[in-house]
């Protein structure tokens, strides 16, 4: 548990009947609101750090409790830190107040100022900047930091930057075929290397620029019912290896998602064919301001609950859903950032399993089979994709 610094005690008691030392506290951190260029992502790197500092065992408060403590006080790392020092000690009680600002648009700076209250004294300010390539950089960097302001050296836990990995994500190949969408289908109504597209998509040029995007164009029922999805092609993968996954999106209003679903070829037998089912899944969130144009980042292992499961393939899907309108997808990157660690003694090796015949999309018949009709609702759009 992360302990506040306690001061030595003077004049203890000598002797074998002194009473035992109380137990020092855990440190108390009020994460005030950080600011962004980026819309939302301001609160997303505080509750970075809130839940961080959490886990290191720091006492943290709530959003909800800091709002009603600030009762529509606007706070930046600006405000002068004697301010914000008393903010800390006589509305929260804490050790350490933390504020910030989240400049740019990937790349980023995270600017981080955190102001330690002194009884009678000028507050210990702490101010660093943090350049940050994008959303999956600011969760590591924002981990270092939280270390820093709670007076702990530096750990080499699974929040650390790791080099190579970066080195591979910056050089390595992209496993996605035609991730920009740029080459045609054989047919030409398409991209090539994804699923023909079906009513209320379009392959289409950026409204914004060069090149060419995928275009959602989805009206209420179908916004209110099951929504619009879009498959890649099939992708060999690496059970137990980490990928990393980024796109670029632009929705004028729907709700976004992206499903990274692994499947396991399974052989022919009672009476059904061969076959790849799922047998993973990973769901990204998109986020950012409606409008324009954004990016998500994820890493995942790929891995399976039963044995003789592991996928050894992928599939991109692309998802839109309440309420109705126009979305822009681009630029769809898939990475393998670390290989897969060697088997435990005993378990061998996996050898490679020869690819069956890709049926298309229609391997895809299991992909459309697991979807149940839905009713559209319009007071009650689905949260989760079935």
């Amino acid at each position: 548990m992360v302990l506040a610094a306690l001061a030595a005690r003077a004049g203890a008691a000598e002797g074998p009947a002194a009473p035992a030392e109380a137990p020092p506290k855990p440190m108390a951190i009020v994460v005030l609101p950080f600011t962004s260029e980026e819309e939302g992502l301001g609160p997303k790197v505080a509750e970075m750090i809130r839940t961080k500092a959490r886990r290191l065992g720091a006492v943290t408060y709530d959003p909800s409790s800091v709002a009603d403590a600030l009762g529509g006080e606007a706070v930046s790392p600006d405000a002068p830190a004697e301010r914000l020092a008393a903010i800390a000690r006589e509305r929260f009680k804490a050790d350490v107040a933390v504020t910030g600002h989240v400049g740019g648009r990937e790349p980023y700076e995270v600017r981080l100022l955190a102001v330690y209250p002194a009884a009678g004294g000028r507050p210990r300010v702490l101010e660093n900047r943090y350049p940050c390539a994008n959303h999956h950089v600011i969760a590591i960097e924002m981990a270092r930091a939280v270390r820093e302001v709670l007076g702990l050296p530096p750990s080499a836990d699974p929040d650390a930057l790791d080099p190579d990995a970066e080195r591979r994500w910056r050089e390595g190949p992209n496993l996605v075929r035609n991730p920009g969408f740029e080459q045609p289908s054989a047919a030409g109504t398409g991209p090539a290397d994804w699923q023909e597209s079906e009513p209320q998509m379009a392959w289409t040029g950026n409204p914004d620029g060069r090149g060419k995007v995928l275009k959602f164009d989805m009206d209420g029922p179908t916004a209110e019912g099951y929504g619009l999805d879009y498959y890649s092609d099939w992708i060999p993968l690496e059970a137990g290896a980490t990928y990393r996954f980024s796109c670029r999106y632009k929705s004028m209003g729907p709700t976004l998602k992206v499903f990274l679903k692994g499947y396991h070829p399974f052989e022919a037998s009672a009476g059904y064919a061969a076959q790849r089912r799922e047998t993973y899944r990973r769901q990204v969130h998109p986020y950012g301001e409606a409008g324009r144009w954004n990016t998500v980042t994820a890493d995942f292992v790929p891995g399976a609950t039963r044995a003789g499961q592991l996928p050894e393939f992928l599939k991109v899907d692309l998802y839109a859903y309440y309420p109705a309108g126009v979305v822009y997808w681009d630029d769809v990157v898939l990475k393998k950032i670390r290989d897969a660690p060697p088997p435990a003694d005993g378990e061998g090796s996996r050898a490679p399993r020869p690819a069956l015949a890709d049926p298309g999309y229609g391997d895809g018949s299991s992909l459309r089979s697991d979807k149940p009709p839905v009713a559209p609702a319009a007071q009650a759009p689905p949260k989760e994709k079935p």
